[in-house]
């Protein structure tokens, strides 16, 4: 039987953890904030939209450690390479949507680094 001491130590470690998580961007969250981008980044002929350069920048915004950019740089790569994503449209969008992100938007980038 857990002690109540041991009880409240475990829930303490669930609480902290859920805090330290909790500005974490799920990929289906960062898949799902970058819907307005997709027509442009899987069409040649499609325009950017002020939408999707929102979207990209708020979703950078929210990337705040290293394991989170780590995760998402998975994540993004996996869904470009399973939607189709024209490389040099995804490179060109952080300068087209003036932002500053600390990955390339490439295919080829390592995102273990």
């Amino acid at each position: 039987m857990v002690g109540r001491s041991s009880t409240l130590w475990i829930l303490a470690l669930l609480v902290a953890s859920a805090i330290s998580n909790a500005n974490a961007v799920s990929c289906p969250q960062a898949i799902t904030m970058l819907l307005p981008c997709q027509d442009y980044l899987v069409n040649p002929s499609a325009k950017l939209t002020v939408s999707c350069c929102q979207a990209a920048s708020k979703l950078n915004d929210m990337v705040h450690s290293k394991v989170d950019l780590k995760d998402l740089c998975s994540c993004l790569k996996q869904a470009a390479a399973s939607l189709h994503v024209i490389a040099d449209r995804a490179k060109s969008l952080p300068g087209q949507c003036h932002i500053q992100v600390p990955v390339p938007l490439d295919p080829n980038v390592d995102c273990s680094r």
